[in-house]
């Protein structure tokens, strides 16, 4: 066999090797789940050894430990908890006091269908029992929103835009 032979033998193997290797992981590679195998006999460890660990030294899961060049951190508060206003306070005199005048409230929308219904007050995402402008929400529906405070009820509606305000 001639050397020119031999270059031809070689690139048509090297051809070959390349093709098999494309075509299994173009069309048997990703089909092949461990699932599969399990069916085919082969065992599924049911408890995976995981080595000891020493927790004597370590500090509990909810209090992080504080480094030493580390400042206190003042007005943190968990970002998913309600925001609600301090309750207003009642005067103590008996004489009638003309209520004062309520602030600008807008209802731009309302949504309903997740696990509670939200709504747009001045450009605030608001649930039920969140407070806004010392007002608390009472319930949220399609086309309206019932607010309740300072010792009055104010409805917001969305499909008029107009505010009715009951004693």
């Amino acid at each position: 066999m001639g050397s020119r032979e031999r270059t031809k033998l070689y690139i048509v193997i090297g051809l070959a090797a390349i093709f098999v290797a494309v075509g299994y992981f173009r069309f048997l590679h990703g089909k092949i789940t461990f699932f599969k195998q399990a069916e085919r006999g082969v065992a599924i460890p049911a408890v995976i050894e995981v080595p000891a660990v020493d927790l004597k030294g370590a500090q509990p899961a909810g209090k992080p430990q504080k480094m030493a060049s580390e400042r206190p951190r003042a007005g943190l508060r968990d970002i998913f908890a309600p925001v609600k206003a301090p309750a207003a306070k009642i005067p103590s005199d008996t004489t009638a006091v003309p209520p004062k005048p309520l602030p600008p409230l807008q209802l731009t929308g309302t949504i309903i269908g997740g696990k509670q219904p939200l709504a747009v007050i001045n450009g605030q995402f608001l649930r039920k029992g969140e407070m806004i402008a010392g007002f608390e929400v009472v319930s949220i529906t399609r086309d309206q929103v019932t607010l309740s405070g300072e010792g009055r009820r104010v409805l917001l509606n969305t499909l008029t835009g107009a505010e009715v305000r009951s004693p």
